[in-house]
């Protein structure tokens, strides 16, 4: 059912515009964390063969910088890859991803927090968080805190269909026992939660949009649930909020299959929401700019 609901989203999504030409996307920087392999990197090659800057992110430099000379080699002369490393479970190495796009790129067009982690036990990171916890909300939050004011345009934030209806404010960090699918809906129902937040905080641009990348076949997926989707080839979602006009004024929402959908009631409590913010905050350690 699962499956068959995303691979018509995908269907619907060839309707609907995404742009094709090779120059659509000249002279727009792209970051993207978590791009060395399945969605992020898909995203990422479909993005630079637009002509797009993309700056790839993956948590180890070699890696990285394998993924963005691949890219690189198969889109030719169209767009330009430049590689970033940083694990995402180190609020430090966080703080340092941020710098250097900064130093390198004082103004982006997108930011899309791509990278995420479904790990089967729990693990804390040096930092005293849950790794689900630090990887899908902690690092995120941080990053977008740090490059706000430098996104012109857009900014992306990975949810899933997976994502829970409820939150337990004393079990963020599995402090009541760990289960990896739990953590895993926990961190993208929190997701949610700061996109709508953060959507009501900004005077677009940049726009906040979140959404379900659908159900792929990554690692992630085959890991946790086994292979029940699509290709990673035909996973277009991310490239749909990214470059699509049809969305380019659209803010606060989340999408399935490329349509708005309703996120659960506890995303519209707005004292649940700027609960969780407080808490972001005080974890990161880093207060969003006014």
């Amino acid at each position: 059912m699962r499956g068959h609901l995303l691979q018509a989203g995908v269907k619907y999504c060839s309707a609907r515009r995404i742009l094709t030409k090779a120059s659509a996307m000249e002279g727009k920087k792209v970051l993207i964390t978590g791009a060395t392999d399945g969605i992020g990197k898909h995203t990422a090659a479909r993005l630079a063969k637009l002509g797009a800057t993309v700056l790839l992110h993956g948590r180890n430099q070699h890696k990285a910088d394998e993924a963005a000379k691949e890219i690189q080699k198969k889109i030719g002369g169209q767009g330009h890859v430049h590689a970033y490393a940083a694990d995402m479970a180190v609020l430090g190495q966080v703080r340092e991803l941020a710098s250097r796009v900064q130093k390198d790129h004082p103004s982006i067009d997108i930011l899309i927090n791509n990278a995420g982690v479904f790990p089967e036990r729990k693990i804390l990171t040096e930092d005293g968080f849950e790794q689900t916890w630090a990887v899908n909300v902690l690092a995120p939050f941080l990053l977008t805190s740090l490059l706000v004011k430098s996104v012109k345009e857009r900014i992306i934030n990975v949810s899933s269909i997976s994502a829970s209806s409820r939150i337990d404010f004393d079990n963020l960090n599995q402090e009541k026992g760990f289960s990896a699918h739990n953590a895993y809906s926990l961190s993208k129902l929190a997701m949610m939660m700061f996109n709508t937040e953060l959507a009501t905080r900004l005077s677009p641009p940049p726009t906040a949009n979140c959404l379900d990348p659908g159900t792929v076949n990554t690692k992630m997926l085959l890991q946790g649930w086994g292979p029940c989707g699509i290709d990673i080839e035909d996973a277009n979602h991310e490239l749909y909020l990214a470059t699509s006009p049809d969305v380019a004024n659209t803010t606060g929402q989340y999408f399935v299959s490329d349509r708005p959908r309703r996120m659960p009631s506890i995303v519209q409590d707005i004292s649940a929401r700027q609960r969780l913010w407080n808490i972001l905050e005080e974890q990161s350690g880093e207060t969003f700019p006014e």
